[in-house]
């Protein structure tokens, strides 16, 4: 089975009309079945049309070419409440290839997508429940939320997790609209980009009931992606070198964990050895340690993944049901992840097809326990890395949790012990996601379809914190917390299609529709403390004797849309495309509550012109042009309000959580008699000021693009240049204390733009034999700038009253430059002014050359955004073996390397990594690590280009080799395949962290995968 550019078809249904036998061609495009001598084959494929082929005598050997699925430019897709060919697009759309990321171990689709689509950006850790950090389409346009707009069978929602829990065998198509020519259909909530899923109703299986079983089984593991740090003697030897630096004894701010024996000498020490001492804290029952916290903290984690499908279908009606089932072990001990999927899709066709009705259902059940924070609330994966080794895991008896006990710690918990006690916690999300339709065709080419659909989504969050001794550091009172939220989208739209032809080479479509969407969120929380026993099971509401804090609320918004699109087609060559939507809002004001969407797109397919007919080198040509508006609502549901609150009996730590905020009473109760004794009425705090002007956020695109395809298609691909410009942008500002209590308000008070590019390349190589290969590469750029900005919201961001943020991303770093070190006490009285400057530490510029070191020397030194993105898949089969290999990576992205800060300064309460032992003396001056301090008197660890390093990187992210075994009595396909993630990276030298990806010490790092499984179909 190829296509026309002799590329392997997968998944190609083969079946013997007179016996209903059936197959399906596997990754090589092959197939065997047995047909006698007359009998009909029907080979069908999704967007193209069936072929039927009839067994001559001397039919040994089929070799089947579907003419109509030479290029990607022929997929029929779906671009919002109509579909159209991809080779008739005249805006920006990505049509995501699915076969790559069907095996997924992380369950999370989007995932998987990472690098695969040019324009879209997409970060990860490697949490349990397979969660994705940032997505971004060309950029971030605005200040607040950039989150997309996902569409899944015609119904839209703003909530990721629901296109994040979707089975991958169960997605049909996946498509990216990423201008604004292409988003303005759906108006008001597509500045951030719309990704569109449609889901399997089961096809036309000729009444045959087919099964597909996937099942794969991991291993995860981050060893070898963990931070260098000291063990407890190295620890102490450095902890002595930074001591003496400071001229302060070592003994006396570390003596209670270390014994220093050295010469005592300040001008020339010499250290003769460090011993930890025998018990932490002096406590007999807690013997010093030597502990990796990393390895203690972390394991190898198991996910198995079984994905169950059964489909049946004929020309009238077609069921599919999937149910699905992950299970991820956990990279982090005491956590977990489980996720229960089912899905029932079906549609009914009567009337010669001329009326049908379909219904779409999907459900999710999750559980994760994930990681948690210790008493003072630092992650215990950050606390992996810093915690100091000398501190074991737990005392003599080998069961009771060690802490930190006596002078030289950082009042941090363990963290294995911190996991331990919260293994009880609970999150628990149930959604239900479908729509039913009805379309019916009353007259010859008009299609009336009305569709009504729901997002169901509950929440519910349990926690538990028992009271605990560890070291010196204790909780005293003990709680249950549930937090649960309800929240409910429901969505009713009704279209109005219509095709008319006015004469061989005119052709028009119409769409006009309208759309209402109304959203509720109930949010209920309940804090219970004072339990006698400590059990999972006593832990409930009844059983809590102590204070009782309960609160709630509810919010809603609705949305009423109507929308119109005209596409004209002048004889294949010459396509134009109109479309305007407004949208009422109930989030702002009877001043602006509608808002009016308009879009415009052109193409031109210039293969189809007749100076192009001769040409031997392109096999398509279209060039397109499109300009637009989209909008952005993404701000609370009661903004435009003035907002009034009873608070009898607050304390600020209710609101706004902190250790002092529970002593600082902000309640309305007042005791107007001065009595002091009795109830006492409440009265009313303003907490928001009201804004009836609020309007729109909108972002104004062009958009230029052409698709090829050249050498009779052997390379295809696409280039898109984009500008944009958003305005209007919804923040909250700051507001003066002198306004008075309660007057923030939410104001339309920004504008940024943002210009970029995407380029999509494939080549389809020759097919020699039985070997096949195929290329794709993708590259995109996206710059986003701020160009406007109130002033009284400026100190929001970076930048200060010199050096403002416009002109620079959000995402872009301000801080210090650095000039080296200081080698001598002449260069420092030579400098500019700088406290706490000295022979060893680090150097700073004086950037406005005023003489003296200070903030306004601060400027723009790096930023988190890259300058390119890039991907490479490479897609190779040999007789039944296929291989895949993809990589991604960014280019030209500077930023923070969180392990120079631990490697390269010494924390006087925190472990480090062995970069400091090249800590600058006087006797060893060529280092760029400064000399060991534990006063920092400099503030070496202030933002600066000091930490700022290339953080470019190329990941190879897949590599996936598979097996087909040949059909028999049972299995029409079976493919078993073996699949390594993460393999390596590359990335710049001094970029001392293990991985690009990993930012910060707050996230799950990424791990390596290795995966087994199967792909059967019988």
């Amino acid at each position: 089975m190829l296509d026309n550019a002799s590329k392997p078809m997968d998944g190609v249904t083969v079946v013997v009309v007179e016996t209903q036998k059936s197959t399906l061609s596997d990754a090589s495009g092959k197939f065997s079945i047995a047909a006698a001598t007359g009998q009909s084959i029907r080979f069908s494929y999704v967007g193209t049309k069936p072929m039927l082929l009839t067994v001559a005598a001397d039919t040994k050997v089929l070799d089947v070419v579907f003419k109509d699925a030479s290029t990607a430019l022929n997929e029929v897709i779906v671009t919002g409440y109509t579909s159209e060919r991809k080779k008739d697009l005249t805006g920006a759309v990505a049509v995501v290839d699915l076969t790559p990321v069907k095996n997924n171990s992380s369950g999370n689709t989007m995932q998987a997508l990472q690098g695969r689509v040019a324009g879209l950006y997409i970060e990860k850790d490697g949490s349990a429940n397979g969660s994705t950090s940032k997505i971004l389409i060309r950029g971030a346009n605005t200040l607040g939320n950039n989150n997309p707009l996902y569409v899944i069978d015609g119904i839209p929602t703003t909530r990721p997790e629901v296109f994040q829990n979707l089975s991958p065998s169960n997605i049909a198509s996946i498509q990216v609209l990423k201008d604004a020519s292409a988003e303005s259909i759906y108006g008001s909530r597509a500045s951030n980009g719309v990704i569109i899923v449609t889901t399997k109703n089961g096809g036309n299986t000729q009444g045959k009931v087919q099964f597909q079983f996937n099942n794969s089984t991991s291993v995860q593991s981050e060893k070898s992606l963990r931070f260098k740090m000291l063990n407890a003697t190295d620890r102490g030897k450095a902890l002595w070198q930074a001591s003496v630096n400071d001229g302060q004894d070592p003994a006396a701010g570390y003596g209670d964990i270390y014994t220093f024996n050295w010469n005592g000498d300040y001008n020339n020490p010499v250290l003769n050895s460090v011993t930890p001492k025998q018990f932490v804290g002096g406590d007999p029952n807690t013997p010093a340690g030597n502990t990796d916290w990393q390895s203690v903290l972390y394991k190898t984690a198991m996910v198995y993944n079984n994905d169950f499908t059964a489909s049946v279908g004929s020309k009238n009606a077609s069921l599919e049901i999937n149910i699905g089932n992950i299970k991820n072990t956990g990279l982090v001990r005491f956590t977990k992840y489980n996720r229960t999927t089912g899905s029932i899709n079906g549609v009914v066709r009567a009337f010669d097809n001329k009326a049908s009705f379909g219904v779409n259902l999907k459900i999710t059940n999750s559980n994760e326990t994930l990681t948690t924070t210790d008493l003072g609330g630092a992650a215990t994966t950050f606390l992996a890395v810093t915690l100091a080794p000398t501190i074991p895991v737990y005392q003599k008896d080998g069961v009771t949790y060690a802490g930190e006990s006596g002078a030289g710690y950082s009042d941090r918990n363990n963290p294995l012990h911190m996991q331990d006690l919260a293994k009880w916690n609970n999150a628990n999300r149930v959604n239900t996601f479908g729509n039913v339709f009805l379309e019916i065709q009353p007259i010859k080419n008009l299609y009336f379809k009305s569709n009504f659909g729901a997002d169901n989504a509950n929440y519910l969050s349990k926690v538990i914190t028992p009271t605990f001794q560890e070291g010196a550091l204790a909780r005293t009172t003990n709680s249950l917390f549930f937090d649960q939220n309800h929240y409910l989208s429901t969505t009713f739209s009704n279209t109005l299609r219509y095709n008319y032809d006015l004469s061989t080479n005119n052709h028009f479509k119409l769409l006009v529709g309208t759309e209402y969407i109304k959203t509720f969120t109930d949010l209920q929380s309940t804090l219970k403390q004072g339990y006698a026993i400590q059990t999972e099971d006593y832990f409930t509401l009844d059983a809590g004797t102590g204070n009782t804090i309960v609160t709630g609320r509810s919010t809603g918004n609705s949305l009423f849309s109507q929308f119109s699109r005209l596409d004209y087609n002048y004889a294949g060559k010459y396509l134009a495309s109109v479309t305007i939507r407004r949208d009422g809002s109930s989030r702002f004001g009877s001043n602006n509550q509608y808002g009016i969407f308009p879009a415009a797109s052109v193409g031109w397919k210039i293969d189809q012109e007749r100076f192009m007919k001769n040409n031997a080198i392109f096999s398509e040509l279209k060039l397109r042009a499109g300009v637009g508006r989209v909008g952005n609502q993404e701000i609370g549901d009661i903004s435009r309000f003035a907002l009034y609150d009873t608070r009898y009996g607050t304390v600020q730590n209710q609101l706004t959580p902190g250790f002092w905020e529970q002593y600082m009473n902000v309640g309305t109760a007042y005791s107007l008699s001065g009595a002091n004794t009795g109830s006492l009425p409440s009265g009313f705090v303003q907490t928001q000021a009201a804004n009836p002007a609020l309007k729109w956020e909108t972002t104004d695109e062009i958009n230029a693009g052409l698709d090829f395809a050249i050498l009779h298609d052997k390379i295809s691909g696409s280039f898109d240049y984009f500008t944009r410009r958003t305005t209007g942008i919804l923040i909250t500002p700051p507001v003066a204390s002198a306004l008075g209590e309660g007057q923030s308000k939410t104001v339309n008070g920004a504008s940024k733009s943002n210009k970029g590019w995407e380029f999509l390349v494939t080549y389809h190589g020759q097919q020699s034999g039985d070997f096949n290969y195929n290329v794709t590469l993708n590259f995109s750029h996206f710059r986003d700038k701020i160009t406007d900005l109130p002033e009284n919201v400026r100190p929001a961001y970076p930048g200060n009253i010199d050096n403002t943020i416009i002109g620079h991303s959000q995402f872009d770093i301000f801080g210090y430059k650095t000039a080296g070190l200081f080698q001598s006490q002449a260069e420092v009285d030579a400098a500019p002014t700088q406290i706490g400057a000295g022979p060893g530490r680090i150097r700073y510029v004086d950037v406005n050359h005023d003489g003296k070191i200070d903030a306004n020397d601060q400027t723009w030194i790096g930023t988190t955004l890259p300058s390119l993105e890039y991907g490479a898949r490479i897609d190779l089969s040999y007789k039944k073996f296929d291989l895949s290999i993809f990589g991604s990576g960014v280019a030209g992205r500077k930023g923070f390397d969180v392990y120079t800060l631990y490697n390269n300064l010494m924390h006087s309460r925190e472990n480090v990594g062995p970069g400091v032992f090249n800590g600058w003396t006087s006797q060893h001056t060529n280092t760029t690590v400064p000399a060991l301090t534990l006063k920092d008197n400099n503030n070496e660890a202030r933002t600066s280009d000091y930490f700022i390093v290339n953080t470019s990187y190329f990941k190879l992210r897949n590599i996936q080799i598979g097996y087909s075994i040949a059909p028999n009595a049972i299995f029409t396909r079976l493919r078993v395949f073996a699949m390594a993630e993460n393999v390596f990276t590359l990335k710049s030298k001094s970029y001392l962290s293990p991985d690009p990806e990993r930012i910060d010490l707050g996230p799950v790092p990424i791990p390596k995968v290795f995966s087994f499984g199967i792909n059967a179909s019988f």
